[in-house]
């Protein structure tokens, strides 16, 4: 079972990646960024551009007949996590994903989870356009999930990088 979903996961990472500036799937698993079992804390909640998002998603998503998604504090640690990391590395990634889909998967008993990341779009609106444009992103955002968590966060040049994890 957990290797059908690490290998369920790790397919959908390899076609869910965004970037304005390029269009990368460049996934690996042995990079400097490392997660522990230990990284529990978490965020009770979003900041206002990372709110809206979440809001202009799940709008879209009940427009188009689905649930909306809630959102879940231990996921935006995680989320949080990784576009720091992408901030640091300076280029989008799914780095690590496997591991981050295992531990919030451990933590919330989670059948699936999935991950789109962005950069360089300087509004919400934008980012959520290219998603919607991109087959991979777009089957994350109408997916089977309950839970998800969005981190937005600007890098010291002026560039937003996102992160979206979904969880089922």
């Amino acid at each position: 079972m957990k290797s059908t979903f690490i290998f369920s996961a790790l397919i959908l990472v390899l076609l869910s990646s965004c970037s304005k500036n390029q269009n990368s799937t460049d996934y690996a698993e042995n990079s400097e960024y490392t997660l522990t079992e230990y990284t529990l804390a978490s965020s009770k909640y979003h900041n206002t551009i990372e709110a809206e998002l979440f809001e202009l998603i799940n709008n879209y998503r009940t427009d188009i007949g689905l649930n909306e998604l809630v959102f879940e504090n231990a996921t935006y640690y995680y989320a949080s996590l990784h576009t720091n990391y992408m901030i640091s590395k300076k280029s989008t990634s799914h780095d690590n994903f496997s591991k981050r889909a295992e531990y919030i998967s451990e933590r919330l008993d989670a059948d699936f989870v999935s991950e789109n990341v962005a950069r360089n779009y300087e509004t919400i609106e934008d980012a959520f356009a290219a998603w919607l444009k991109n087959p991979g992103h777009k089957k994350n955002i109408e997916g089977e999930y309950n839970y998800s968590a969005i981190s937005i966060i600007q890098s010291s040049n002026g560039d937003y990088y996102y992160t979206q994890i979904f969880v089922k």
